[in-house]
């Protein structure tokens, strides 16, 4: 078996040092604005006046247009790039949505699948809001599927504005295993 490139090897006690840590975090690089609301909006066709008209959404209780709820993890993702890092080469890893269970947890597995998500949605995003994602590790579940044995990990993501606001509460369930071919 050898070492995955994606992901971050280690042993299950390592493994289990991190449960109920913090085991990510980021920052979005950008505010909430009324751009990217619309073009978030335009390919789905989706007309609401509460995310394109600010009298609409007051008269709807709001203190101006909101974002769709679902952005947040839009807004919560750290950059994939920066000015200053590297160029990406032709023969590079395809750069994946940083999920820290998967690359910032240490296992000794060689690979993974999603197999669950769940979200609760709190207060609106606003446009300036700037949105913050705090990952931690809240379950471990050791299991042996058809796939391979290893164990399901759950992450829960808290999203929050500048203000410490709470708008999301997801948790992420993935399965990290050794691949029975690999075994």
């Amino acid at each position: 078996m050898s070492e995955p490139s994606w992901g971050l090897w280690g042993t299950w006690e390592e493994t289990e040092a991190c449960l109920g840590k913090v085991v990510g975090q980021s920052t979005g690089p950008d505010p909430v604005e009324r751009g990217s609301i619309r073009r978030w909006l335009e390919p789905k066709e989706f007309a609401c006046d509460i995310h394109t008209d600010a009298e609409s959404a007051r008269a709807a209780g709001y203190d101006d247009l909101i974002a769709p709820a679902s952005m947040v993890f839009t807004y919560g993702i750290a950059p994939y790039w920066s000015p200053g890092d590297k160029p990406a080469a032709i023969d590079d890893e395809p750069t994946q949505i940083q999920i820290p269970v998967i690359f910032d947890v240490p296992a000794p597995c060689d690979k993974s699948f999603a197999t669950s998500v769940e979200v609760e949605f709190f207060e609106p995003l606003y446009p300036g809001d700037v949105v913050t994602c705090t990952s931690r590790l809240v379950d471990i579940k050791h299991k042996e599927l058809k796939v391979g044995k290893g164990a399901f990990l759950r992450q829960e993501d808290t999203y929050t504005k500048q203000t410490g606001e709470v708008v999301a509460v997801a948790y992420l369930d993935i399965f990290r295993f050794v691949a029975v071919d690999n075994a």
